[in-house]
């Protein structure tokens, strides 16, 4: 495989145990395998205590394996990752900076200091997110979607090339997710990245990915690999698209079936 087509990332043979409360341990993957192209958006959906998160930090380099490999271009993931941006369920922006200094936070934690191209570069990125005019702002006066961003803007810091979502915008409301789920589009239209999108939404998984990696029940493995073959830009049209509703569907038929033996 030429450098070129080779996947950004690739999850072989992945398991984790953890050590349980009783001493027996508990197998939160098992078995599980798939790649993810360069600049590719892929959303992977299952249920509550699936692995989903622990995909997530396995792939941050967080934890290790402990069956399989974890690899970004060949290379094992060992520990975290400078190429590597993170975005939590909930943007933990520090109450006492305001929205500029919580941006550029990752370079003052890393090297001590802010220098004014990466001031000038998070003041860019607000700009990205629509924020450009509240970067004097504390977080306190942010509503939630508002957060979200800021969180977005300090994970694009480093310019990496991989973006982790870890549900991102499950905290929000209806039409803050919406809204967000389209900014994030364009986001990601304008600035591409290799996208890994955990999420419980059918219709936010498909609205923004280009295949949806479905797993099952705990211990988790790929249940399916779902291309999303819907034109993109997506737009609200694409919410009311035939083919939309078939994939959603289609997807809870596979989430409500029964799991796959071991």
């Amino acid at each position: 495989m030429s450098g070129a087509d080779r996947p950004a990332i690739r999850f072989r043979d992945v398991g984790q145990r953890f050590p349980g409360a009783d001493g027996r341990a508990v197998t939160a993957l098992d078995g599980l395998s798939f790649d993810i192209g360069r600049h590719e958006f892929v959303a992977v959906l299952g249920p509550s205590g699936c692995g989903k998160s622990t995909l997530l930090r396995l792939l941050a380099g967080l934890i290790r394996p402990t069956a399989g490999r974890v690899e970004i271009f060949d290379t094992p993931v060992t520990e975290p990752r400078d190429d590597i941006g993170i975005v939590f369920q909930k943007p933990t922006l520090l109450p006492w900076f305001d929205v500029l200094s919580n941006v550029t936070f990752p370079m003052r934690h890393k090297y001590g200091r802010v220098t004014p191209v990466e001031r000038e570069r998070a003041r860019e990125l607000l700009d990205l997110v629509g924020l450009a005019d509240f970067a004097g702002r504390r977080p306190d006066e942010l509503s939630g979607g508002m957060q979200q961003r800021v969180g977005i803007a300090r994970a694009l810091l480093l310019d990496p090339d991989i973006l982790l979502m870890d549900e991102p915008f499950s905290a929000l409301d209806a039409l803050t997710r919406d809204e967000m789920s389209f900014e994030l589009l364009r986001i990601w239209a304008d600035r591409p990245k290799t996208v890994l999108f955990i999420t419980h939404a059918i219709p936010e998984a498909l609205l923004l990915a280009d295949r949806v990696v479905v797993m099952t029940g705990r211990p988790g493995r790929v249940r399916e690999i779902l291309p999303v073959p819907l034109p993109r830009p997506r737009t609200l049209a694409t919410l009311s698209d035939p083919a939309f509703h078939d994939l959603a569907n289609h997807i809870r038929g596979r989430l409500f079936s029964r799991p796959v033996a071991a």
